[in-house]
C-alpha cells in the first residue's frame, strides 16, 4: 500500500468531533521507516510510535499529559492478546487502521490477533461477499477452531455454526459430488469437516465420503434402537457416539426438509445391501423398535397377514398384539408410519374381521339380534367396509390378494349367509308385525314431530335422508359428530321396511296414516300417489306439515347462502334427499366405488350441517336412510344365485319379489304387506340368505330389498348445533411418574393423557423433548398425539423413548422435559424438572 495512500486513509479516520486515536498495528513493520522518518498528518495530529516497552508511557502521554492532540500510535509489530496488552482499553475506545488487508478484516469482525496464523490458512477464502456471510453467522468468541466452522458454514450456504445443521444442508445437495464438499476441497478446509464428523458423531474413516458417514449413523441407529441387534456384517459401521447418531437420525428422518432425501437413501441402501435378505435372519421381536428401513414395517405386515392367514390371529411380537401393532406403527414417532398406514390399517381391519365374526354369538330374539347388532355386531361390517376401503388404497398383490379371499370367506360364509339365514329364521310375520322397537314407518311420529315440538321457538327441522346408509356407516357419522363442538348427537336406530328399496322406504319416512303397495310397487300414501319424484313426497308432506318443503341435498351442499336462506324462509320441516351411495352402488361400473361413496356421504353430511348452522341457523336435525344394503366383493358364484320361474310374478330384483300369492322355494321367504296396512294383499318374498335372484340387470355385488340386517336396521341420528364460537379445551396431557432422575441415556418416560377426547375436549398434538439449563435440546424431538377416546384412564397411557446427547451431565444442574405445542414448539404447554445422573458419554 502506497505510504500517500495510508495518509489519506488515515487522515480520514482522524476526521470527526472530538479528539481522534487511531491505532495502527504493523505485524511486519513493513511502514517502520517511513514512520520513524518525516511521516505527518494533517491539522496537527500526532504520531507515536510503541516500542513494545514504552505501554506505561504511551498511556501516560495520551491519558494525562496531553489530553487534547489526536494521536495516531503505530506499533511495528502484531496486536498483543488484550490479557497482555495494557493498552487494550484504550485499543477498544480507538478507530484501527491496518495496511494488510487480512488483520484488517480480523479488527473488523474482531477476531483476536492470536488467530491471524488461521486466517491465512485460508486467505483465499475471504473476498468480500464471504466476509459478509462470515459476520453474518455472529459468533460469539473466536478460536481457531471456531473460524474454520465458520467457514465451512459459508461454504455450505448455511447461516449457523451448527454442524448438525451444516451436514444435513449438505446431505441435500447430493451423496455424491456434493458442490459444497468440493467447495471445501477447492479451499482445502475438508480435513477440517471430517475432523468435525469425528468430533461429532465419530465417523471416522481413511477415505471419508457423505454415503459411508451417512451408513454410519444409519447402523448406529439401528444397533441402539434394537439393544445390540445390528446384523454382525453391519457392525464395523457402527460409531462409539452411539447417543448422538441416534438423534442426528431422529431429526432427518423426521424433518420435512430432508425426509425426501433421507427416503431415496435408504431405498438405494436397501437394494445394495440386500436389506431383505439379512433381515429374514433375524427375529422380529429383535427388529421391532428399527424404523430407518422400510423393510421392517414390510416383514411386520408380512408377519400379521400369514398368522392372520394361517389361523392365529393371537400371535405377538415384543408382546403386542396385531391391532396394537398396527396402532403403535402408525403413530408419527415411527419414520414410516405415513407410507405404511394404509397397508396397517388394511391388516387391522381384516383381523378385526376374522376375530369378530369368530366370536359371535347369534341372539335367539329378534329383539337381542336388533339390540346386539346396533350395540356390537355392526362393527363386523364396518372393519368390512374399512377393509376395501384400504384395500382399493394399497392396491392388490400376491399378499393382500390372499388376505382378501381370506376375508372375504369369513365375512360372507361366516358371517352374512349364516346370520340372514338365521334372521329369517326368527323373522316371521307374527314377530315382524308384533315388533315393538322403532320402525321405519313410524319415523315422523317417533322422531320428527317430536322434535319439531321441543321447543316451541325453534321449531325448524332439517331431516336428511341418505339413499342407502346403512347403520354401520351412519354409527361413522354420529362418532365424528360426537366429537364436534358444535354438535350435540344422539344415535338410534329402526327396523326398515320390506322390500328394503327406495320407493317404499322413502314412503314410509313421511308422515302417513296408510301406505298401500300392490305387485308392481306402486305406492300410495293416504291414497296419493308416491313415487320417486320429490314433487310426489313434497304434497303428501306438506298435507301434514303445511310449511315444510322437499330438496335436493346437493342443492343445500352447492347454492349460495341467499338461495339456501330463500329457500328456508318461514319453512319449519326441509326434508333433503341424498344420493351418493345408492347411486354409485346400483351401477354396474361403479358399484365397487360404493365405500368411498359411504365416507363422502359422511363428509357431505357433516359439511351440510356445518354449512346450514352458519347460513340460516338450523340447529336441528334428523339424519336417516331408506334402506342399508349388502356388499360383497367377489364375483358371485352361480351357487350364489336362486334360479326360478318368474312368470308369475310381477316385481323381480336381486333381493326381492312382489307378487299376488306366497312364493313357494325353500331359498326364499315370504311374508304378506299387510303389515303396513290391512289392504295391502301382496306378498314380498326375500332369499333366506344373501344370495341373490338370478335375473337380468346390473350389478351384482352391491345390493338391497332384502330382509337381511344390513339392509334393514337403518340408522336414526338425532342433532342439536350450536351457532357462534364455542369454548373448548384441548385434552391435558402430564407426566406420568413422579421418579423424575435419568440414570441412562437411553429410557423410557410415561405421560398420561388425562381425559377422553369427547366433543368438548379436543385431541392434541405435542411434541417433548429434554433441555439443560441453557435451554439448548439434549435429546430429539418426540411427538406425542394425544387423541384417545378410551374413558379408561389406564389405556391413555402414553410410553414414548427419548435418548439423551452426548456430553457431560452435571447432576448437580437442573434439566427439563419439555411438552410443547407440535405446530409452535415456543408455545410450552408443561415443563418438568429432572436430574441426569450418568456418567459422560
Amino acid at each position: 500500500m502506497d505510504i500517500n495512500d495510508i495518509r489519506n486513509s488515515i487522515n480520514s479516520l482522524l476526521q470527526g468531533d472530538g479528539r481522534q486515536i487511531v491505532f495502527w498495528y504493523d505485524e511486519d513493520g513493513g511502514y517502520r521507516y517511513e514512520i520513524e522518518n518525516g511521516f505527518s498528518l494533517d491539522n496537527g495530529a500526532k504520531v507515536w510510535i510503541l516500542t513494545g516497552d514504552n505501554s506505561f508511557e504511551t498511556k501516560l502521554q495520551i491519558e494525562r499529559r496531553d489530553k487534547d492532540s489526536d494521536y495516531l500510535i503505530y506499533a511495528p509489530f502484531a496486536r498483543p492478546s488484550d490479557k497482555d496488552n495494557i493498552l487494550a482499553d484504550m485499543y477498544y475506545y480507538s478507530k484501527h487502521f491496518y495496511s494488510d488487508k487480512l488483520v484488517q478484516i480480523m479488527g473488523d469482525i474482531g477476531i483476536p490477533a492470536e488467530c491471524l496464523d488461521e486466517m491465512k490458512r485460508f486467505k483465499r477464502f475471504w473476498s468480500s461477499g464471504n466476509v459478509e456471510k462470515f459476520k453474518a453467522l455472529q459468533i460469539d468468541e473466536y478460536t481457531p477452531e471456531d473460524i474454520d466452522l465458520g467457514i465451512i458454514c459459508v461454504l455450505a450456504n448455511v447461516k449457523t455454526t451448527n454442524f448438525e445443521e451444516l451436514i444435513r444442508k449438505m446431505l441435500l445437495g447430493g451423496l455424491e459430488d456434493n458442490a459444497s464438499l468440493k467447495k471445501m476441497q477447492t479451499y482445502k478446509i475438508d480435513g477440517f469437516f471430517w475432523q468435525c464428523a469425528a468430533k461429532y458423531y465419530g465417523y471416522r474413516d481413511e477415505e471419508p465420503t457423505l454415503r459411508r458417514f451417512l451408513i454410519t449413523m444409519m447402523i448406529t441407529y439401528m444397533d441402539v434402537v434394537t439393544e445390540g441387534k445390528a446384523p454382525e456384517v453391519w457392525r464395523s459401521f457402527i460409531s462409539l457416539k452411539k447417543n448422538d447418531c441416534v438423534i442426528f437420525m431422529k431429526n432427518l428422518m423426521n424433518s420435512d426438509e430432508t425426509r425426501g432425501f433421507y427416503d431415496d437413501f435408504a431405498e438405494h441402501f436397501s437394494y445394495e445391501k440386500n436389506v431383505a435378505s439379512v433381515f429374514r435372519e433375524i427375529p422380529l421381536d429383535d427388529l421391532y423398535a428399527f424404523d430407518a428401513l422400510p423393510q421392517v414395517d414390510e416383514d411386520l405386515i408380512g408377519w400379521m397377514i400369514s398368522k392372520i392367514e394361517d389361523g392365529m390371529p393371537d400371535e405377538r411380537v415384543v408382546g403386542m398384539t396385531i391391532p396394537e401393532i398396527c396402532d403403535e406403527r402408525t403413530k408419527p414417532a415411527y419414520h414410516y408410519s405415513d407410507r405404511y398406514h394404509d397397508s396397517y390399517m388394511l391388516v387391522k381391519n381384516a383381523h378385526q374381521v376374522y376375530k369378530l365374526v369368530t366370536l359371535h354369538i347369534f341372539r335367539p330374539t329378534i329383539d337381542e339380534v336388533v339390540k346386539d347388532y346396533a350395540d356390537n355386531a355392526y362393527l363386523i361390517d364396518r372393519h368390512y367396509r374399512m377393509f376395501y376401503y384400504y384395500l382399493d388404497k394399497v392396491g392388490n398383490s400376491e399378499e393382500t390378494d390372499k388376505l382378501r379371499g381370506l376375508v372375504e370367506n369369513i365375512y360372507t360364509n361366516k358371517y352374512l349367509t349364516d346370520y340372514s339365514f338365521k334372521w329369517n329364521q326368527i323373522l316371521t310375520d307374527e314377530v315382524y308385525r308384533d315388533y315393538t322397537g322403532s320402525r321405519e314407518e313410524d319415523f315422523f311420529e317417533n322422531y320428527v314431530r317430536p322434535f319439531m315440538n321441543e321447543d316451541s321457538r325453534e321449531g325448524r327441522v332439517v331431516v336428511i335422508i341418505s339413499d342407502g346408509m346403512r347403520y354401520e356407516v351412519g354409527r361413522e357419522l354420529y362418532e365424528d359428530l360426537e366429537l364436534d363442538e358444535k354438535c350435540k348427537a344422539q344415535m338410534h336406530h329402526m327396523l326398515s321396511v320390506i322390500p328394503s328399496e327406495t320407493t317404499l322406504g322413502m314412503a314410509s319416512l313421511l308422515p302417513h296414516k296408510d301406505i298401500q303397495v300392490d305387485t308392481e310397487l306402486n305406492v300410495t300414501v293416504d291414497g296419493m300417489k308416491c313415487g320417486n319424484s320429490m314433487a310426489d313426497r313434497q304434497k303428501i308432506l306438506q298435507k301434514y306439515v303445511p310449511d315444510a318443503i322437499c330438496v335436493s341435498f346437493d342443492f343445500l351442499k352447492n347454492e349460495p347462502q341467499d338461495k339456501v336462506r330463500a329457500l328456508f324462509q318461514n319453512k319449519n320441516l326441509i326434508y333433503a334427499y341424498q344420493n351418493q351411495i345408492d347411486v354409485r352402488g346400483e351401477k354396474r361400473e361403479s358399484e365397487n366405488e360404493v365405500f368411498n361413496a359411504c365416507e363422502e356421504a359422511v363428509n357431505e353430511i357433516k359439511t351440510v350441517i356445518h354449512r346450514l348452522t352458519g347460513f340460516v341457523s338450523v340447529t336441528r336435525y334428523l339424519v336417516t336412510a331408506d334402506h342399508g344394503f349388502i356388499y360383497k366383493r367377489d364375483k358371485l358364484a352361480e351357487s350364489d344365485k336362486i334360479s326360478m320361474d318368474k312368470s308369475a310374478l310381477d316385481t323381480t330384483n336381486y333381493r326381492y319379489l312382489l307378487s299376488d300369492h306366497k312364493v313357494d322355494n325353500e331359498a326364499l321367504t315370504s311374508r304378506c304387506l299387510a303389515y303396513l296396512s290391512a289392504m295391502n294383499k301382496a306378498y314380498v318374498t326375500t332369499p333366506k340368505g344373501t344370495d341373490i335372484i338370478k335375473q337380468r340387470a346390473g350389478g351384482m355385488n352391491y345390493v338391497h330389498g332384502g330382509s337381511s340386517l344390513q339392509e334393514m336396521i337403518v340408522p336414526v341420528i338425532k342433532v342439536n348445533t350450536l351457532t357462534g364460537k364455542q369454548t373448548t379445551d384441548l385434552v391435558n396431557v402430564e407426566l406420568n411418574s413422579f421418579i423424575t432422575r435419568v440414570t441412562n441415556s437411553v429410557f423410557t418416560v410415561d405421560f398420561m393423557q388425562m381425559e377422553p377426547v369427547t366433543d368438548k375436549v379436543k385431541p392434541r398434538k405435542l411434541v417433548a423433548f429434554f433441555i439443560d439449563a441453557d435451554g439448548q435440546k439434549i435429546s430429539f424431538d418426540v411427538p406425542i398425539i394425544a387423541n384417545i377416546r378410551d374413558t379408561d384412564a389406564s389405556k391413555r397411557v402414553i410410553s414414548e423413548r427419548f435418548t439423551l446427547k452426548s456430553g457431560h451431565y452435571n447432576s448437580g444442574q437442573d434439566y427439563y422435559l419439555v411438552l410443547a405445542d407440535m405446530d409452535d414448539e415456543s408455545n410450552v404447554i408443561q415443563k418438568y424438572k429432572y436430574t441426569i445422573d450418568i456418567m459422560d458419554m
